[in-house]
């Protein structure tokens, strides 16, 4: 195998592994009494596990793919290159794009950002909104930047992910996927369901929020003081 395809196959394993760290949980669910603060009808609350899962599923869907071209490829497999490619002929086209590069190290960030999270939080971080027995309001590290770093690390984890599936050479690009309409619906809908998981986080985002200025009171005004930026400084 040459350089560039090993690189490309060692990037694409390495954020494979990034994103089972970002979209795995590093605590059991909480008890049903440790949610009863958050039943605004928030549907990622009562199914928090979809998210994370779904988002997992997806890179590795994408990802493995590509893996096996490449690897299909090395050992001239035609019949798996016939399988994921309308034109075998287009796995010689299989680069590393700058656009795929870009994705790789967002991949990387999100992930890291996230597992500081977990580390900052301990047992405190679910993925399911909870209030814990003798729950603290957590201000340093990460959450002195902004209050939902977790969040910011799982948007660009979904971000990169994003541009390495779809940048110049990679396998939806090379597919053919986008020439055929059932191609473009099934790609149009996880897109969609991308661009849902946002939206709900966002959503999150504000009850979140809410529910912890309840619980802390004054702690968290002053918190919320030094820290005004709830997912990116400067911005949002």
């Amino acid at each position: 195998m040459s350089a560039v395809p090993a690189l490309k196959l060692l990037a694409l394993v390495t954020a494979m592994v990034a994103e089972y760290v970002a979209y795995s949980s590093p605590n059991p669910p909480p008890r049903k009494e440790e949610t009863e603060s958050f039943k605004a009808g928030d549907v990622f609350r009562r199914a928090s596990w979809i998210v994370p899962l779904s988002a997992l599923m997806s890179s590795w869907v994408v990802h493995g793919c590509e893996v096996a071209i490449l690897l299909a490829q090395h050992a001239s497999h035609s019949g798996v290159l016939g399988i994921l490619l309308a034109d075998p002929s287009s796995s010689s086209m299989f680069g590393v794009h700058p656009a795929f590069v870009l994705g790789f190290f967002l991949v990387l960030l999100g992930a890291a950002l996230r597992k500081t999270c977990y580390d900052t939080l301990g047992r405190h971080f679910t993925f399911e909104l909870a209030i814990l027995k003798e729950h603290k309001l957590v201000t340093w590290g990460p959450y002195a930047v902004v209050r939902h770093p977790s969040y910011t690390g799982m948007f660009s984890a979904i971000l990169g992910m994003l541009f390495m599936a779809f940048a110049p050479g990679s396998w939806i690009a090379l597919s053919g996927a986008l020439e055929t309409r059932a191609g473009k619906a099934v790609i149009a809908m996880w897109l969609a369901w991308m661009v849902a998981v946002v939206l709900g986080t966002l959503g999150r985002v504000r009850r979140e929020d809410a529910v912890l200025k309840a619980e802390f009171g004054r702690q968290w005004d002053e918190w919320a003081r030094k820290t005004p930026y709830a997912l990116v400084p400067y911005i949002y």
